[in-house]
This record gives structure tokens, C-alpha cells and sequence, in this order.
């Protein structure tokens, strides 16, 4: 064997954590190279280091079988698409979006026929797929290419349609104890404000929330929960990081603006106390949309 197809081999053993005699390497060998070249073909690009993709083959293949029989077996190019779209290479987004996302799309019209449902979903499972939250890893690391990369997403997505929909309409509480640090004030204007309006700066924020698009919420529990920064999130969504920077500018005042007109409807102040209440509500706004995004 070349240097190149040993450590094919050597990373596909380091990743299925096997060992094999002499003359099924050599066989492995082969069977990696073509299966490679097959799919950096499929996607017209070499997206990921050989060696990488050969241990990434390694951890899924059944170790009840000999490799090559067992690597017959996988959906090899979906493999390769949804690790180098977890990794964030911009053209294989493209093709997850392209050969997964939107049929996915047309498989949640069961759930809700509307287009700001579908949308929801679909950033949600993007979410899912593709951004580890907390202890969970991204979901696409855990595609193993026993079946199509489609219909393991389009089963992803159904689930988190089905799962808005069992969601019962509430407002999200914002976490008192956080947003009283953020105040960090002795003002005893705006003591009273905090204590008298709490409840109408929560609703009118909620609402605030609920009223921006999926996306701008998306990107909002992406940057301030998860704290990816904008050039991840460029990636995610195939875009400069400028203009995620634009975008979560906008959100934010989208996002002040619209909790300005509810207190407004929901609250009879003077102009000098709706002040003060937006000063304060400036202040903490970004702990504010942690706290109810966490929570939603």
C-alpha cells in the first residue's frame, strides 16, 4: 500500500476502533480510495481530508461485518455531505439545503399548511442539525448513513413540527433575578417602575419577541444563548458576517421598537416615566432576550 491509502486505513481503524489481519487492510485500502473519490465526485468538491472522512466511515461501520461488505452498506455520500455541512464548509450547506432542507419543507406542509410555519421549523432544525446546544452535539454528527440523509431530516423536522404544535400559547417569565443585576440602579423612579409595570414589560416583550421573524429569533438564540459569533453564523446562513451583523442590529431594534408599542398600549405613563421604563429595558434588553429564549 502507498503512504496515502495506510493512513486512509489507519484513521478508518482509529475511528472504528478495530483491528484487521494483513490482507483485509490492503482490501480496505481499495475500497476507501473509491469510496472517497465517489463522493468528492457526487458533490463536486473535496470538502474534508480524506483521513477524516476514513475515521468518520470508521465510527459507523458495523463492526459485525467486514468493512468493505459494511461500507457497501451506508449511504456513503450522505455521510460525507452532513459531516462537512456540520463543519460549516459553505457549498455543503448549499447541498443540505438543496437535497435535504427544502423537501423537508414540503413534508412539514402536513403538519401546518403555512409559509411562517414551515419557516419556524426549518430554522429550528437547522438549529438542530447543525449547532450543539449545551451538552447535545450537533445532530448531524449523529447521522450514521443507515438511510438517506433526506428522510433522516425530513424526520428530524417533522419532529420539531410536531412538537411546535403540541406547544401551548404562553409567555415566556423573565428571570427577575438576572434582570434585577442588569439593572444594577438605587433610582427610585425606576425601583417603582421595575415593581408596578413588571408585568406589562413582560408581556409587551414576549410579544416583541413573538412578532419577529423566525429568523431574526433564530439568530438572536443563536448569538445570545448558544454564543456563536457572527462569522459562524455567516456560515450557517451562507452569508457575510456583515451582514449577520446588520441583521442582529435590526432584530434588536425591531425588537425595541415593538416593546415600545405595547407598553404603550398596555400602560398610562407620561413621556418622562415611559422613558425611564425604556431606558431600563435598554439596559437589560440582551439578558432579557437570553432569559425568554432559553426559555422557549
Amino acid at each position: 500500500m502507498s503512504t496515502h491509502t495506510s493512513e486512509l486505513v489507519a484513521a478508518f481503524l482509529v475511528g472504528g476502533a478495530r483491528a484487521l489481519s494483513p490482507d483485509e487492510e490492503v482490501g480496505l485500502a481499495s475500497v476507501l480510495t473509491e469510496v472517497i473519490a465517489r463522493c468528492e465526485q457526487a458533490w463536486s468538491g473535496a470538502w474534508l481530508k480524506p483521513g477524516d472522512f476514513a475515521a468518520h466511515l470508521g465510527l459507523h461501520t458495523s463492526k459485525e461485518e467486514p468493512p468493505a461488505k459494511a461500507l457497501a452498506s451506508l449511504c456513503c455520500e450522505d455521510l460525507y455531505l452532513a459531516l462537512a455541512a456540520v463543519e460549516g464548509h459553505r457549498a455543503a450547506l448549499g447541498a443540505l439545503e438543496a437535497t435535504a432542507l427544502v423537501p423537508a419543507g414540503r413534508a412539514v406542509r402536513r403538519v401546518e399548511d403555512s409559509n411562517a410555519f414551515v419557516d419556524e421549523v426549518l430554522q429550528l432544525t437547522r438549529l438542530r442539525l447543525l449547532v450543539e446546544e449545551g451538552s447535545q452535539v450537533p445532530r448531524l454528527k449523529t447521522y450514521a448513513g443507515r438511510g438517506s440523509l433526506r428522510r433522516w431530516t425530513e424526520a428530524v423536522a417533522l419532529g420539531v413540527a410536531l412538537s411546535l404544535k403540541r406547544r401551548p400559547e404562553r409567555t415566556s417569565p423573565l428571570d427577575d433575578g438576572a434582570l434585577a443585576v442588569a439593572l444594577g440602579t438605587q433610582d427610585p423612579e425606576l425601583e417603582l417602575i421595575r415593581h408596578r409595570y413588571r408585568p406589562a414589560f413582560r408581556a409587551a416583550f414576549a410579544e416583541a419577541l413573538a412578532a419577529l421573524s423566525p429568523r431574526d429569533r433564530n439568530l438572536l438564540r443563536l448569538g445570545l444563548v448558544q454564543g456563536l459569533g457572527v462569522e459562524s453564523l455567516g456560515a450557517l446562513h451562507q452569508v457575510h458576517a456583515s451582514t449577520v451583523s446588520r441583521w442582529m442590529a435590526k432584530a434588536r431594534d425591531s425588537l425595541l421598537e415593538h416593546t415600545r408599542e405595547g407598553l404603550a398600549r398596555r400602560l398610562a405613563l407620561n413621556t418622562s416615566q415611559l422613558d425611564s421604563l425604556l431606558r431600563v429595558l435598554d439596559g437589560s434588553l440582551e439578558v432579557s432576550i437570553a432569559s425568554l429564549l432559553k426559555e422557549g
